[in-house]
């Protein structure tokens, strides 16, 4: 179980802390004979908490997975500037470990995971990196790289590539939800008949606008939320709109954080134990999450022996 890591990075202490073996590399060089490249378009304000929870889906399993760490091409100019500021993320780790998009263009990747993004109230066409998140996106289309895009970024995809429009909740999805599995195909292999997985968010889209294609699959719905995981088998896209990778506490930070700000937000769902946000939550998707994602990198590792062969 490795994870092929720059040295120095945050997530590397703490996973082999874990039992998941790390094994680092110079930042500036990129590590030796990998059997899988994934790079990680990050678009969340904590890069360092999103990053590591994604590095510990990937790395914990039998192959030895380089991880590729970037961001748009405005925000890494805006980081480099020596006046630039950031309260979410330590400006170091982001001149250190982040690479722009341009910077990755000509890199032989395997896979690309895009990540959700605080965005979700505003028009994608209103988003500063709207126009380069589909640069992005055509950029993995043209090289048939396998993607997963979580949250905010399935739903922009879908926008992009089937036109499926977005609703603004009045309130937001917060919780951990059953959600029951219509599909299991290559992706949920190992899995039982449903998954409990975290939700955060504060837009959605109905299963009546998906175009009517049998390249668009639904493979988990949720009676109470609606869509969960779907399918793109033409274009080799997963869109995942809930969290497997948080942490057992990512939902009570959120929670707490608006509680001090005063902000109108309601206990997360089926979270805490008889509901009371004093007891510690039960992480109860971890194995699950890391089970996707290996099944994932196992589609991936497929599609590049095929095309090898």
């Amino acid at each position: 179980m490795t994870a092929l890591l720059q040295g120095g990075l945050p997530a590397a202490d703490l996973l082999r802390n874990e039992g998941i073996e790390v094994v680092e590399h110079d930042p500036v060089l990129r590590a030796k004979e990998p059997d899988l490249v994934i790079a990680i378009l990050n678009l969340m304000p904590d890069k360092v908490a999103t990053e590591t929870q994604l590095i510990r889906m990937l790395g914990d399993g039998h192959r030895q997975v380089e991880i590729v760490l970037f961001a748009t091409n405005a925000y890494m100019a805006r980081v480099r500037d020596p006046d630039f500021t950031s309260a979410n993320t330590p400006v170091e780790h982001m001149r250190r470990y982040y690479r722009s998009f341009d910077e990755v263009r000509d890199m032989d990747i395997d896979g690309l995971i895009v990540t959700g993004a605080p965005v979700e109230r505003e028009p994608f066409e209103d988003v500063p990196y709207w126009e380069e998140l589909l640069d992005v996106y055509a950029w993995a289309q043209q090289r048939q790289t396998g993607v997963f895009s979580i949250c905010w970024a399935a739903q922009a995809a879908l926008r992009h590539f089937h036109e499926v429009p977005k609703y603004v909740l009045d309130r937001k999805m917060f919780g951990v939800f059953e959600h029951r599995i219509e599909r299991h195909g290559d992706l949920l292999a190992g899995f039982g008949d449903s998954f409990r997985i975290p939700v955060s968010r504060h837009s959605e889209i109905y299963r009546e606008d998906l175009p009517d294609s049998p390249d668009l699959v639904v493979l988990a719905d949720s009676d109470e939320l609606g869509l969960g995981l779907l399918e793109d088998r033409r274009l080799r896209h997963h869109y995942m709109f809930n969290h497997f990778e948080y942490d057992a506490d990512t939902l009570k930070r959120e929670y707490d954080r608006d509680v001090e700000a005063g902000d109108a937000i309601q206990l997360p769902a089926h979270y805490y134990p008889d509901d009371d946000p004093g007891q510690p939550p039960v992480e109860d998707w971890r194995e699950d999450g890391r089970r996707m994602y290996q099944n994932w990198l196992a589609t991936i590792e497929a599609d590049k022996d095929a095309t090898i062969e």
